[in-house]
């Protein structure tokens, strides 16, 4: 025996053979002792069918050893089993229940051929291991108590990289990439957009966030678990670009995969980050929860039901709002404050924020600041037929959570279902990405505002066969934004996308056969659409 030196890896083969061989015995002395056992209740088991003969016989013996002999030779028991009965008090032996021992030895049984199949089989020993490791981690893990800094003077990776605007898109198929915001230029409502990510047939982009350089990205994910990077950390592309695997960024579990992100810039931007399930569960935990560099990840929130999943992650602090939306249009705004949603733990599963009506969902979830001008602040609502609308916050009164709500938007079938809600203002912009891959980048401006109970003008440009997959809002306008109208984005430049004439390119139809007319001349001609105000009905329900 004598000192090594290994690799890791050689080092984990001999702790596994190491437990492997721990199991293997200790399985085999569990073996043993059911065994023994099985052995004693089947002499026992003799022993009650011919009881009154045995006390007879115990009481005839002249001693033990005469006793055990008579025992061994009347019976047919062995020595061991003979014994067992005599080192029994009479009384006891008699007050044995035959159904108890039967059903004792069906156990022994079937505990004897799991362990016989344990020693036989070397899958299951691994499995065993693996449970056991992961017992102890559960029982006994705990996060980093130290903390790896900096020293004076040393420069980091994010002190070389610049603090700029871009955006994070992440598609169905766990590609990730960062693109600068400039990338994407601004036009008019009803463009077509540019060219974005080259992605497979069957992917499209799913999440989209607008964040600094600088900032931490926390993700959380189908199986509610928060992970957290850098958003400099995720791969850089143009808008084109299909981005790195986030399996290459992330310490995933198999099949897990991104559900939501939030942006924080510190852990001390908001008191609380609020979830929301599609089932209309809420919960509302300290933001400080989430504060560790740990890569497995941190349970962020249990699943009531197995076919719920997370919809939304929000900062969100005492005397902000919450605003619900269903996938149905109705809305529902609630106060964050303790009385409506009690702080809780990150393994709690939450209330109920929302109930629905049969068929329907959660959507989304926008927090509405309590220093917000309400008449300034508005509700942005988009389907993935490309109309949208916009109503002020102000129109949405403060309820108790847990109720249905009130319609938010009138919904027709031809117009889609809803695919985003956001809570904006008058100066922020709107980029729409599409099942193909385009990227459109708008100014809330060009939606006129309307009331609840409206369906909204056309805001961005299709094909017969695409239709918007996601939304993000970009609340701080580059200086340089340069705007481009829909025709000029079918031009002859690279980045463009040809036009092709949308829905009532001469004017829209309204519900009772009429049109406006556009003037093919002016500037603002792909202004397409209209506000659709439908006869305000009794929207709250």
């Amino acid at each position: 025996r004598e000192p090594r030196l290994l690799s890791l890896k050689r080092a984990l083969q001999i702790y596994i053979e190491h437990r492997l061989n721990v199991i293997e015995r200790r399985t085999q002395f569990e073996l043993d002792k059911a065994l023994r056992r099985q052995h004693i209740l089947e002499g026992l088991l003799k022993a009650l069918s011919h009881l009154d003969e045995v006390i007879a016989t115990i009481r005839a013996s002249a001693d033990v050893e005469i006793a055990r002999n008579n025992l061994m030779s009347q019976f047919d028991l062995t020595e061991v089993q003979a014994q067992a009965i005599l080192d029994m008090q009479l009384r006891r032996l008699a007050a044995l229940e035959r159904q108890k021992i039967i059903d004792r030895l069906a156990e022994l049984e079937r505990a004897i051929a799991d362990l016989l199949d344990i020693l036989a089989k070397e899958h299951r020993q691994r499995e065993i291991v693996s449970t056991e490791l992961s017992e102890i981690v559960e029982k006994y893990g705990d996060d980093r108590r130290t903390q790896i800094i900096s020293a004076d003077g040393d420069m980091s990776d994010e002190d070389l990289i610049p603090d700029e605007e871009c955006v994070i898109t992440l598609t169905r198929g766990g590609y990730i990439k960062r693109t600068r915001i400039d990338q994407y230029r601004l036009q008019k409502r009803g463009g077509k957009g540019v060219r974005g990510a080259s992605l497979r047939t069957e992917d499209q982009v799913d999440a989209v966030l607008t964040a600094m350089s600088h900032d931490w990205l926390v993700f959380i994910t189908t199986m509610g678990r928060a992970y957290r990077i850098k958003a400099w950390q995720v791969p850089e592309g143009g808008r084109d670009a299909k981005g790195g695997h986030v399996a290459g960024l992330l310490s995933f579990l198999p099949d897990e995969r991104i559900a939501r992100g939030i942006v924080l810039r510190s852990y001390q931007d908001a008191d609380y980050l609020v979830l929301a399930t599609r089932k209309g569960l809420i919960k509302k935990t300290a933001l400080s929860a989430y504060d560790s560099p740990r890569q497995a990840g941190l349970i962020a929130v249990n699943f009531r039901d197995p076919d719920d999943e997370l919809i939304g992650a929000e900062l969100v602090n005492n005397d902000d709002d919450i605003l619900l939306l269903s996938r149905k249009g109705q809305g529902i705004r609630f106060t964050a404050d303790d009385e409506q949603i009690r702080p809780m733990g990150r393994t709690t599963s939450g209330v109920t924020g929302m109930r629905f009506r049969k068929g329907d969902e959660l959507l989304s979830m926008a927090i509405i600041p309590a220093e917000t001008d309400e008449d300034s602040q508005y509700v942005f609502t988009m389907t993935d037929e490309g109309y949208a609308k916009r109503t002020a916050v102000s129109d949405f009164r403060l309820q108790n959570r847990g109720g249905l709500g009130v319609r938010a938007m009138r919904m027709k079938d031809d117009r889609g279902g809803l695919v985003a809600a956001l809570v904006v203002s008058e100066d922020d912009e709107i980029i729409s990405f599409k099942a193909s891959g385009q990227v459109i980048r708008s100014s809330v401006a060009d939606v006129t505002p309307t009331g609840r109970d409206t369906m909204g003008v056309k805001f961005v440009g299709l094909r017969a066969d695409d239709q918007v997959v996601a939304v993000t809002v970009n609340s701080d306008r580059a200086d340089s934004a340069e705007e481009t109208t829909d025709a000029e984005a079918g031009g002859n430049g690279d980045d463009q996308v040809p036009a092709e004439t949308v829905d009532a390119a001469a004017g829209d139809e309204f519900e009772d056969g009429s049109q406006e007319s556009h003037d093919a001349g002016a500037p603002d001609d792909v202004s397409l659409g209209r506000d659709i105000d439908a006869d305000q009905e009794a929207a709250d329900e």
